[in-house]
């Protein structure tokens, strides 16, 4: 763990130099230390000498590749929180990078502040307000981090805001957007993976709002889930072995 008045580190691990150089630049202007690898045995050497506070990883790289990466971390103790940056577009390319323990997923091209925007989330502490949800609702429903874009839609699928997954679990989620919803309002939340073809979409139900960074943070129940969306939920938080 950081100690604490220290700036935090991160990984930058593509090999694609122009990419990796600018993103190092730009993590730095934002306040942070910087390692970069340019391919996924460089990125294990790095994290034997010195661990990081998280990692931006390429998946499709030479040698070892980012997958490779990934089923490194799984053997090391408190691994840090990954942000997978690929050009891979495909539902089943994200669905196993959250398996192998991707922590947020962004798609190539992606905008440089929204790069920024995920680090800085997931390195700032008590980023997850939990709002109104009791903790006796977070014991009986334990979450995992998971940032990455979503669709809010109406229950007949009318498109409501583009908002932020922050964490889900197998009764709920958390989403952000910049606008309110109210509390009791059915609504469905799609994964939006740019490109992508049979996202998983899951109907819930507000059961608590509050103020958030960028609007407002919703709890959501997840309710009338047909077996194929169980089905598929329950592979999307199973980690691979």
């Amino acid at each position: 763990m950081a100690e604490p008045g220290r700036r935090k580190r991160i990984l930058v691990v593509d090999d694609e130099e122009d990419v990796q150089v600018l993103v190092s630049r730009i993590l730095k202007d934002a306040g942070y230390d910087v390692d970069r690898a340019s391919d996924g045995g460089q990125a294990i050497e790095r994290l034997r000498a010195h661990r990081p506070d998280l990692i931006v990883l390429d998946l499709m790289m030479p040698g070892i590749d980012g997958w490779g990466v990934l089923e490194h971390l799984k053997k090391t103790p408190e691994p840090p929180p990954v942000v997978i940056v690929t050009a891979r577009t495909d539902y089943a390319t994200f669905a196993r990078g959250v398996r192998e323990g991707g922590t947020a997923f962004v798609c190539k091209p992606f905008r440089f502040h929204e790069l920024v925007a995920t680090c800085q989330r997931l390195l700032m502490p008590g980023i997850h307000p939990h709002g109104a949800a009791s903790g006796a609702e977070r014991r009986r429903d334990p979450r995992r981090t998971l940032m990455v874009e979503v669709k809010v839609l109406s229950r007949d699928r009318a498109p409501i805001a583009l908002g932020e997954l922050v964490n889900i679990g197998p009764g709920g989620a958390q989403v952000d957007l910049g606008v309110p919803l109210d509390l009791g309002d059915a609504v469905r939340v799609a994964f939006h993976i740019p490109g992508g073809e049979n996202t998983l979409s899951i109907e819930g139900q507000v059961r608590w709002r509050t103020a958030a960074p960028r609007g407002f943070a919703h709890g959501l129940k997840f309710q009338s889930l047909t077996p194929e969306e169980d089905k598929q939920l329950s592979e999307l938080l199973r980690p691979q072995a």
